[in-house]
């Protein structure tokens, strides 16, 4: 959240008070700055461009409830009252409170199944979505070791109503795939098994055994619902982090036992799905 007065470096780089970790964004992208009782953007010679409202911008003057585009990441500019400003700071505050207890909440956890049952259900709720599953690597493939909402035997199928392209970018790129609008994005929105499952939104998490994929977290939406916002993101990839963490350690004492155990042939191996 930003105050009058503040100047605001949005990049990828660590220094950046306002830090965008996608790699279509420029160590240092662009510029906020609030002066004479206006804010103004200012683009930094960016590789990819900042954007206002679909608009390639050197410099601009903001209004309110604009959208500002920063390579491929989308930002929504709004300007609050004191009482929205409190608000807002309260829901963080919320947030992280939230996203600490489920986090606490997997330590105790002896249960391997249990363990990625609880992890599927905080992203769920962290990313405001209504259904999901995890995905651990074996071998080539990957098993849906615990799913919500979400008939995992669809995978490999047509029908299958999620988006497999999310998970495979997950993997592929390591890094979270996060999308608040389908329709915004044309490799998402094009896809039959995105039209057909008349998906909103959805987040993907890749979880990370150091640069390996072990394995992900999908959720989406079909409803219209609350954004991922940069702090749900920040709070999502933290919670995934240390899931990881613990489905390491568990793993190593709980064999996996691949029999009946729905399978999706992910990027790693030779045949990847259609939709």
């Amino acid at each position: 959240m930003l105050h009058a007065g503040d100047v605001v470096c949005v990049g990828r780089g660590e220094g950046c008070g306002l830090q965008l970790a996608h790699p279509s964004v420029s160590r240092r992208h662009a510029e906020l700055r609030s002066e004479a009782g206006e804010w103004r953007l200012r683009d930094l010679d960016s590789k990819n461009g900042t954007r206002v409202d679909g608009c390639v911008v050197a410099e601009a003057s903001l209004r309110d409830g604009v959208w500002l585009r920063f390579g491929d990441v989308y930002c929504e500019f709004s300007v609050l009252s004191d009482g929205e400003a409190e608000a807002g700071e309260r829901r963080l505050r919320d947030r992280r409170l939230r996203a600490t207890a489920l986090t606490a909440g997997l330590q105790p956890i002896t249960g391997f199944g249990d363990l990625l049952d609880g992890s599927l259900h905080a992203v769920i709720e962290l990313a405001h979505c209504s259904r999901g599953f995890v995905l651990l690597r074996d071998g080539n493939d990957y098993l849906v070791r615990a799913h919500h909402a979400l008939d995992p035997s669809q995978l490999q199928r047509r029908d299958f109503s999620g988006s497999a392209g999310a998970l495979q970018r997950a993997l592929q790129e390591r890094r979270a795939v996060v999308i608040n609008d389908i329709g915004s994005e044309p490799w998402a929105s094009t896809r039959e098994s995105v039209v057909a499952g008349g998906l909103r939104s959805l987040v993907c998490l890749p979880l990370l055994d150091g640069d390996a994929p072990l394995g992900a977290i999908y959720a989406d939406c079909r409803e219209a619902g609350e954004v991922i916002d940069t702090l749900d993101l920040e709070l999502l990839q933290a919670f995934a982090e240390r899931a990881t963490l613990y489905i390491v350690a568990r793993r190593a004492s709980d064999a996996l036992d691949a029999r009946d155990t729905p399978r999706w042939r992910g990027p790693v191996a030779a045949q990847a799905p259609a939709a």
